[in-house]
């Protein structure tokens, strides 16, 4: 078989003998936001990004939606929440993500389950068919999440709960990169210095003492935990 061949081949969809019809990011937006505004809007979310939701109360936890791509051409849900108080590198440089459009998932809680996921490789009529019971599955579950944090202390109970939720196989706690140091910034606004430091050391590995991240890093969570 030729390349060529073999490509108009690959290009078939191997169930119906149709071609693929490769949805990008912005269009399997523009078909889902709907659903996704109808149920997250009247709440307080705001659209942040092509498949991306934040809503933030006044509080410094912020909570975030989003339908993030993976491989094989599907998208699939995700909650999580992203705090005021806690902050990322970017490159070489510390820096705070402290509004709506800037929020990251400091928090992550991927769904895990296939159903759940959208193929974005069969056109937009298939996305709009299958987005509306997976919206409203993924959103049910996040909220069952969200309940559970009411406040920076309740946070430390939602990454143990975590731990034991990514411990079934597939990417692990500290598979994502935000996860130590949010969890050492938690635990030094909650008072526990000893296990924010190791959290920290933790995100830190492969960084020498002298560099300027691990310098401002340590400086900011010293502050953070009320020590001298």
């Amino acid at each position: 078989m030729s390349i060529s061949k073999r490509i108009a081949h690959v290009r078939k969809d191997s169930k119906n003998g149709e071609a693929f019809n490769m949805v990008t990011l912005e269009a399997a937006h523009r078909v889902m936001s709907p659903v996704v505004d109808a149920a997250l809007n009247a709440r307080g979310f705001e659209t942040v990004a092509p498949l991306k939701w934040v809503r933030h109360d006044g509080s410094p936890i912020r909570q975030i939606f989003a339908f993030p791509a993976w491989k094989g051409g599907v998208i699939a849900p995700r909650w999580g929440l992203s705090f005021d108080f806690v902050p990322h590198v970017s490159g070489s440089s510390v820096r705070w993500h402290r509004t709506n459009k800037t929020a990251i998932f400091d928090l992550v809680v991927d769904a895990r389950d296939k159903d759940l996921d959208v193929s974005l490789i069969c056109g937009e009529q298939v996305v709009a068919q299958k987005s509306a019971p997976i919206v409203e599955d993924a959103i049910a579950r996040a909220d069952e999440f969200w309940r559970r944090v009411n406040s920076v202390e309740d946070v430390v109970g939602a990454f143990e709960w975590l731990r034991s939720y990514l411990s079934s196989g597939g990417l692990g706690f500290y598979n994502y990169v935000q996860h130590p140091i949010a969890l050492a910034f938690v635990l030094a606004r909650t008072g526990n210095a000893d296990d924010a430091r190791r959290e920290l050391d933790r995100f830190l590995e492969g960084r020498s003492a002298e560099d300027p991240v691990s310098i401002r890093l340590g400086e900011m969570l010293t502050k953070a935990s009320g020590m001298p």
